[in-house]
């Protein structure tokens, strides 16, 4: 009878194989990482002041601002975004304001007998809602289909917010701030499905958000500033490519580019919906100074990134060069 063995390497090549695998399976991992989710909202209210801020966490420095005038029927607003023109974040003329959390997907049970999102969720809410209570009652009645990508934090010039996202229940979750609460929060974990008494500790831009807010500090833009620039990010992966602080009683903007905090653009959001409607590249409002340091930083971590890939591809080649001489020399 033929008896067929399994090689069987020594104690020492198995060893040897095992650390490779380990090793190719770390740059491996690294190599196909897109680096980790960012965006940070917060609002917060204080006797007759009502602030909403935000850094768009991104790689793509192709931002720009544009304009959906009033009509008839809905109301204008300013929207910002990237060349795509998907709005990630705005307010409206009647001080409500939006903006997005990037998550990992989540299932959602579908409603048919609701009709579909016919447009952008920011718009809905921003065309046809004065407050939260009114984008609540909007976006509720249509089916959001059977997945989402994220959470949007919407909040009024009365100091109501509320992130919509995916619950438990796979039901589109509002998670409203409680009353009481003069700050709400939303960073890259989902409010839907993390109760408050449990957020401490999921993200460190929250954690520093908190910290921060809910101090004795007076409610200023200058004070909000402070927190953006606390919790922007820098790297190869991620950047704050603009911050957005929006007065939401007095229809105000204060825009950043680049985490650059030195200069600030002020915006009338009423002055601003009146005027010309073609999406501006977000670089044509500051000086020449604030984009060309903020050029110069975006080609560094492009560099930094081209030159991360280069080495992970080399360290895969020759991880698996040991990994053959390893062999050849077992089985010689």
């Amino acid at each position: 009878m033929l008896t067929m063995r399994l090689w069987k390497p020594p104690l020492k090549a198995k060893q040897a194989i095992k650390l490779v695998i380990i090793i190719q399976t770390i740059i491996l991992s690294t190599l196909s990482s897109p680096g980790v989710l960012a965006c940070t909202i917060f609002t917060a209210s204080q006797e007759d002041i009502v602030l909403f801020g935000n850094n768009e966490d991104y790689s793509n420095p192709n931002t720009y601002i544009w304009v959906i005038p009033p009509t008839n029927e809905t109301y204008g607003g300013v929207y910002f975004g990237f060349d795509d023109l998907w709005p990630q974040g705005g307010i409206n003329e009647k001080g409500l304001a939006f903006d997005i959390n990037a998550l990992p997907e989540a299932p959602l049970n579908s409603h048919p007998e609701k009709p579909e999102l016919d447009n952008y969720e920011g718009y809905i809410a921003l065309q046809n809602s004065a407050t939260v209570d009114e984008a609540i009652e909007i976006l509720s009645g249509y089916n959001w289909g059977n997945a989402i990508w994220g959470q949007i934090h919407i909040a009024d010039a009365n100091g109501e917010a509320v992130v919509i996202s995916a619950g438990p229940d796979r039901e589109v979750s509002f998670t409203r701030k409680e009353p009481g609460d003069s700050v709400f929060i939303s960073t890259n974990f989902n409010l839907g499905s993390n109760p408050k008494d449990e957020r401490e500790g999921l993200c460190w831009r929250y954690d520093k958000a908190v910290e921060a807010l809910e101090g004795d500090a007076e409610l200023t833009v200058e004070h909000f500033r402070d927190i953006v620039d606390a919790v922007h990010v820098e790297g190869a992966y991620q950047n704050t490519l603009y911050s957005t602080i929006y007065d939401l009683k007095n229809g105000a903007i204060y825009v950043y580019y680049f985490h650059q905090y030195d200069e600030v653009v002020t915006l009338d959001v009423t002055e601003k919906i009146t005027q010309v409607h073609e999406p501006v590249p977000l670089k044509d409002l500051f000086s020449v100074e604030t984009v060309e340091l903020a050029s110069s930083e975006q080609s560094k971590y492009v560099f930094q990134d081209r030159f991360g890939n280069v080495l992970e591809i080399l360290g895969v080649v020759i991880a698996v060069g040991i990994a053959y001489f390893v062999l050849r020399r077992v089985r010689s």
